[in-house]
């Protein structure tokens, strides 16, 4: 499961250090969500990053690709 984290935080300006320190998770576990190598975050989690990159869950985490 690939997410489309990177492309919006690239285009908002974040760095991932930042991105990752703001949102409250390590560097190294951004990385594994943007690759898609990290599955299953949790609810709170795909809350915040998708505050942050002012876009919903759904087209942060759930693609059409995937159904």
């Amino acid at each position: 499961m690939k997410y489309r984290i990177k492309g919006l935080r690239v285009g908002a300006g974040y760095k991932a250090g930042v991105f990752a320190k703001e949102i409250g998770i390590s560097r190294e576990y951004l990385r594994l969500l943007e690759n898609g190598k990290a599955q299953n975050p949790s609810i709170e989690l795909m809350k915040k990053i998708s505050k942050k990159l002012n876009a919903s869950v759904e087209e942060l985490f759930f693609s059409d690709e995937e159904k």
